[in-house]
Formats: structure tokens, C-alpha cells, sequence
């Protein structure tokens, strides 16, 4: 409750009224099931539809005028219950469950079936009601611009009411038996009239194109089309960055050192590679495939060739060849087997003793002399130190002593001190340069005579003998005896192997090769390249871009020896003065007092030349097209059309056997 201006409301719901609404609808439902039972409404259901498919007849007949009938005979066209929609031609149906008719496949189709007759065929699909109708439309030269249909119906209402009407005054003729016969009887001023119609039919068959392919392609209208692989070549590795180490080099200590520097790598052409299959042309690949003929070519075969599709045979006796063996062993003359048995002769074989030196050395007599070295001990000398002049730089820091050279900082100056040294300006610093010489001498320690900067040392041991034997009168060598063998010769017929060979070509076929020549074309074929590639001729052009590799020379720095070939060329040479950087790493190049070693990246992944390839870990396949014609099927249906007619006959229409009887009514005196 609530008060507003000194008055009281009460808010609350009001029940009585809720049930009584609630009892008038109970009551109203009874009412209508009552009223209308489930077969009545069944009934009602199939009226909607008849009145919906004769609602899309009529919207049909009023747009399929003259200029949108089709126009050859056998051709149709058609429209969709959307289009009609979409069109305003009508509003959209619902069946009886309130769902929308199928706007797909319901359509209207008109087929041209003479030169002045079309079939109208309406099929409407709502839900579980699916029917369609066919109806005879007719169109004559009176109709151009209008509706065909609708005036050939007004054409017969008109020539029914001429029929009917009098010559004289325009009145109705009164039925009598003269016009009608006995289907004439009176009743009062109603004449009733019985007329027998005639039922006809005329088949209407449609034909329709389906494509199909075979297993593996896609149907794409009337073709077919696959993805193929071709030519398959290397995939181009993407390195990783290359890793450099650096290390500090090692001073020689005067004994012999290997050093090793970069080659120099010079560009100097690129090459070309093509994948299996193509032939290079430059940077390009080229091959040829057969170009595929039009199927309405027609073939022929020389005189005595058999057609077998677009190639021509013809079978030839082969040639026969021997073939001898001897399975038993012998040697093969002519068709014998010539066997040699051999009997056995010795004699003492002759001997003769070498020596080796299994242990090293050189053989001297029955003598090994083994020659070893190791380095000299180095005695370095040194002279006093002279003064070798004055130098004056700008820089505090160049002082330095070496084994032969240095270099003593004496002070500063001014550069008008210096004088011309100096260019007379700014400070600069004086130091006096010293050298002194260097000699060295060598000495064995641990015996040896001295050789240069080595220590050669001898010694010997006796040599080991070895004792062969030969067969100087002839023979074959059997520990210390010679084996000469005597001969008894016999022989037997071989054993023959008949083979046939095509001397002239063909393939051999038992005892008889087969020759293939191509059949020659009917001059009208025209070739195509379905698989890609520009037709020349009856081939296929097929033009790749080819794989490009740049080539290098690699030469090595003045001073340098090569060793090795392209990428895995060498630079090396040999140092033993003392002091002298080297690295102790073979694929480390020296670079000032700096051993500096490129470890080449890993391969990252690979790739291909464009998008026409696919990867597949490190090879790239083409992917090619495959394009043919699908395989077309021709399906035929017939239907027909019905009509009633009060001729016995229809020119163009076959009598079905049916009958009916219509029964008129005329009133004496009607206008």
C-alpha cells in the first residue's frame, strides 16, 4: 500500500482476473480442436500447398514473357523459389510447421519443346510435402511483348464464345440434338449438355550432363586436376653466423715451425646445374614432353602396320643365334670343348737370400746402420751496445729494449730545441737508438757429430735374411721344388643356347619383335601442354630457371706454399728463426702476434628457389598441375505432359485410352 494526495492504493496481483483468462483460453483450445480435428487440418494443410505451387505457376506465367522464353527447342531455363523471392515475383512460403519451403531446390523451369509450345514445370519441397506439376504454355506471333501464356488462354475463351455464339443476332445457339446429338436433355428454359473430351499425352525427355573423374582428381567443371610432383633438386643450406677465436701466438724457440694464412678466394664465373631430365641452355633447363592431341583426332598406319591407339606395329620373324658353352669344363673351339690334362714333373727350385732391416736403418752388407738426430744446444753471443743516432718523436712512450735494438728515452725538448728534426715547434722527445750484434754457435752435449743446427748419432745391427727360390728351367714354385706340367688334350660337343635378337630394331616378342612406328594424325589434330610448358610443334617446351653456383679460385699469400684444392685449399710455410710467431692450431692463420681461427656456422635450415617447390628436409620437388578432361555421362528422363481434347485426335499427341464426360448448363435466351 502506498499513499499519494490523502489517497490509498493497494499494490498486489490481481488472481481473479489471471484465472479467468487463463479458463477463457482452456476453453477456446477445446473449442478449436473441437472445431477442427487433425485430419480436417491435414486437409487444410494440402490447400495451403496446392494454393502455394499454383501461386508460384501463376508468377511464373507472368514473368516468362516472349523475349525470356528460351529459344532454341530442347533448351530450357529456370529460377529458384529465392530468385522469385529476391525478385518480388511472390513472398516466401511456410509449411506446417512454420518453416520456410526450401528456396533452393523449389524452382520453376520452362523447357522448349516444338517451335510454338514450352513446358512448365513448378516443384515446390516444404518439408514432407513434395510434388510438382506440368503445364502446356503456348506462344503465337499475337503475343510479342506481352505474356504468352495468359494470352493463349484468352485465345481459347474466345474462340469457346465464338463457337457457342449465333450468326445472326448475336444470341447463344439453343443446344438441340442436331448440334449435340442425345447428350441434349430440357429442363425448363436449362439446356443441359454432355461433351466427351479425349485424353492425350506428349513425352517431354530432358537430358542432363554429368562429369566425373578418375581416382585422385578434382572435379573442377569440366575438368580434372591433380597436384603432381616433378623434378626434384638439392635445397640451398642457410648457415648459421660464423664463430671467430681468437688465441695469442706462440714464439719460436728457433726449432722448425709450420704457420698457415688464409687463401686468397677470388671469384672468377658461376655455374649452372639443371635437375634430372633437363638439358642446360644457359641459366635455363629445358626438356620436352609429348604435347596431348584433341580427342577428335583420327589415325593411320603404313601398309602392313596393325593401329593400336596413336602408335602402328608390325611383327617380324627375329634372328636366330648359336651360343656354345662348356659346362663340363674345356676351352670353346668352334661347337667342341677342348679339355687339356696336365701331368706333373720337379725339380729342385734355385734359391736366393736378401737382407732387410725390419727395424729401421739402412741395409749396408748383412748390415743395419740406424741414423738418429735431435737438436743442437744453441750458444747465443752478443755484442756491446753501440750508439746508432738520435730519433725524436712526439710520443713519450716508444721506448722499448729488444735482443739486438732499443730504443732509451733521453727527455723532452722544445721543437725550437730540436730545430728541423722537429719542424721548430711543440714538444717533443729524444731517444738514442742502439744495436748490437748477434752470433750463435751450436754444440752436441750428448754426442753426435754437428750438422748445421742438428746432432747426427749411428748405430747398427745385424740385417735379416730372406730366402727365395725360383724355377728358372720353367715351372711353378711348390715350396723348394718346380712343378712342370705335361698335357693330354680331348673334347666334346658344347652345349648350345638358341637366342633370337631384332638386329633392325623392335622389341622381341618369343621368336618375333614387335616394330613401333606413331601413327600419322588426321591433319586437323590440335595438340595442347595440359601439364604446363609452350607447345612447339606436337612437344612440350618446359623452361626452368637453372640452379646457379658461383666458382672460385683460391691462390696463397707471396711466401706461402698451397697444398689441397678449392674449398679445401692450404696455405702454409715453414719458419725456424727464434722469435717468430706461429700457431700451434693447423686451421688457425697467424695474424701479427694473433692466432685467429673461423668456425664455420651449422646449417640452420634450407630453402627452395621459389613457391613452385616444396621442402622436404633438404630437397626441393616441383609441384606441378596435372590437367584432363573429365570423363562426361549423358543421362536421359522422360516425363509427360497431359491434356483434354473433344477431337479423337491431336496432331502430335498420343490418345492415352482415357475418356471423360462434361456436363453444361445453358439458359434459354442467355447473352
Amino acid at each position: 500500500m502506498y499513499e499519494e494526495n490523502n489517497v490509498t492504493y493497494r499494490v498486489g496481483i490481481n488472481w481473479k482476473d489471471i484465472i479467468i483468462k487463463v479458463i477463457l483460453l482452456i476453453i477456446f483450445l477445446v473449442l478449436l480442436i473441437w472445431l477442427f480435428p487433425r485430419n480436417d487440418m491435414e486437409v487444410f494443410y494440402d490447400e495451403v500447398y496446392r494454393d502455394n505451387i499454383n501461386t508460384m505457376k501463376e508468377a511464373a506465367t507472368s514473368y516468362y514473357t516472349k523475349s525470356r522464353l528460351p529459344q532454341t527447342v530442347g533448351s530450357k531455363t529456370s529460377m529458384t523459389l529465392k530468385e522469385m523471392v529476391d525478385n518480388h515475383l511472390l513472398i516466401r512460403f511456410t509449411d506446417k510447421n512454420k518453416k520456410y519451403c526450401d528456396e533452393t531446390s523449389s524452382k520453376v523451369e520452362v523447357t522448349k519443346t516444338s517451335e510454338d509450345e514450352y513446358v512448365l514445370k513448378v516443384e515446390l519441397n516444404c518439408g514432407s510435402q513434395k510434388d510438382y506439376i506440368l503445364e502446356t504454355i503456348g506462344c503465337h506471333d499475337t503475343c510479342v511483348g506481352t505474356n504468352c501464356a495468359k494470352e493463349s488462354k484468352k485465345d481459347d475463351e474466345v474462340s469457346k464464345k465464338e463457337d457457342d455464339k449465333n450468326t445472326g443476332d448475336g444470341a447463344y445457339t439453343i443446344p438441340s440434338s442436331e448440334v449435340y446429338g442425345e447428350d441434349v436433355s430440357v429442363k425448363g428454359n436449362i439446356y443441359k449438355v454432355k461433351t466427351t473430351y479425349y485424353q492425350f499425352r506428349k513425352a517431354i525427355v530432358t537430358s542432363k550432363v554429368s562429369y566425373t573423374c578418375p581416382s585422385g582428381y578434382v572435379l573442377n567443371g569440366t575438368k580434372c586436376t591433380r597436384t603432381a610432383t616433378g623434378a626434384t633438386i638439392d635445397a640451398t643450406p642457410v648457415y648459421g653466423p660464423d664463430q671467430t677465436i681468437t688465441t695469442d701466438a706462440k714464439k719460436s724457440d728457433g726449432s722448425t715451425k709450420v704457420v698457415y694464412a688464409d687463401p686468397i678466394k677470388t671469384k672468377v664465373g658461376t655455374e649452372y646445374s639443371c635437375p634430372e631430365g633437363y638439358t642446360r641452355n644457359g641459366s635455363y633447363c629445358i626438356k620436352y614432353t609429348d604435347a596431348t592431341p584433341s580427342t577428335d583426332v583420327t589415325y593411320t598406319c603404313p601398309s602392313g602396320y596393325t593401329l593400336n591407339g596413336t602408335s602402328c606395329y608390325k611383327l617380324t620373324n627375329a634372328t636366330k643365334q648359336n651360343h656354345y658353352s662348356c659346362p663340363n669344363g674345356g676351352t670353346l673351339q668352334g661347337d667342341k670343348c677342348v679339355v687339356t690334362q696336365t701331368r706333373d714333373e720337379s725339380y729342385n727350385a734355385t734359391p736366393h737370400t736378401t737382407y732387410s732391416c725390419p727395424n729401421g736403418g739402412s741395409l749396408s752388407g748383412t748390415q743395419c746402420i740406424v741414423t738418429s738426430s735431435y737438436a743442437a744446444t744453441p750458444n747465443v753471443v752478443y755484442g756491446a751496445w753501440q750508439n746508432a743516432g738520435v730519433k725524436y718523436y712526439t710520443s713519450s712512450g716508444k721506448a722499448y729494449t729488444g735482443t739486438t735494438s732499443k730504443l732509451v728515452l733521453q727527455g723532452a725538448i722544445s721543437g725550437a730545441a730540436c730545430g728541423a728534426p722537429c719542424g721548430n715547434k711543440g714538444i717533443w722527445y729524444k731517444y738514442i737508438y742502439y744495436t748490437r750484434s748477434q752470433s750463435t754457435t751450436y754444440s752436441c752435449p750428448n754426442g753426435g757429430t754437428l750438422q748445421g743446427s742438428q746432432c747426427v748419432k749411428s748405430s747398427s745391427y745385424a740385417a735379416t735374411p730372406h730366402t727365395t727360390y725360383s724355377c728358372p728351367n720353367g715351372g711353378t714354385l711348390s715350396g723348394t721344388r718346380c712343378i712342370k706340367q705335361g698335357t693330354t688334350t680331348s673334347s666334346y660337343p658344347a652345349k648350345n643356347d638358341v637366342t633370337y635378337t631384332c638386329p633392325n630394331g623392335g622389341v622381341l616378342e618369343g621368336t618375333q619383335c614387335r616394330i613401333t612406328i606413331a601413327a600419322t594424325p588426321s591433319s586437323n589434330v590440335t595438340y595442347s601442354c595440359p601439364n604446363g610448358g609452350v607447345l612447339e610443334g606436337n612437344k612440350c617446351k618446359i623452361t626452368i630457371n637453372a640452379t646457379p653456383k658461383d666458382v672460385y679460385s683460391y691462390t696463397c699469400p707471396e711466401g706461402y706454399t698451397k697444398s689441397g684444392e678449392g674449398e679445401n685449399t692450404k696455405c702454409s710455410k715453414t719458419i725456424s728463426t727464434p722469435g717468430e710467431y706461429y700457431c700451434e692450431d693447423p686451421e688457425a692463420t697467424l695474424q701479427g702476434d694473433k692466432c685467429v681461427k673461423v668456425v664455420k656456422g651449422k646449417i640452420d635450415h634450407y630453402t627452395c628457389p621459389d613457391d613452385s617447390y616444396t621442402l622436404y628436409g633438404d630437397k626441393c620437388v616441383k609441384n606441378t598441375t596435372e590437367t584432363i578432361d573429365a570423363t562426361a555421362t549423358t543421362t536421359y528422363q522422360t516425363s509427360y505432359q497431359y491434356t483434354w481434347s473433344k477431337s479423337t485426335t491431336l496432331a502430335g499427341w498420343e490418345f492415352t485410352g482415357k475418356t471423360k464426360v462434361v456436363e453444361s448448363d445453358y439458359v434459354a435466351g442467355q447473352q
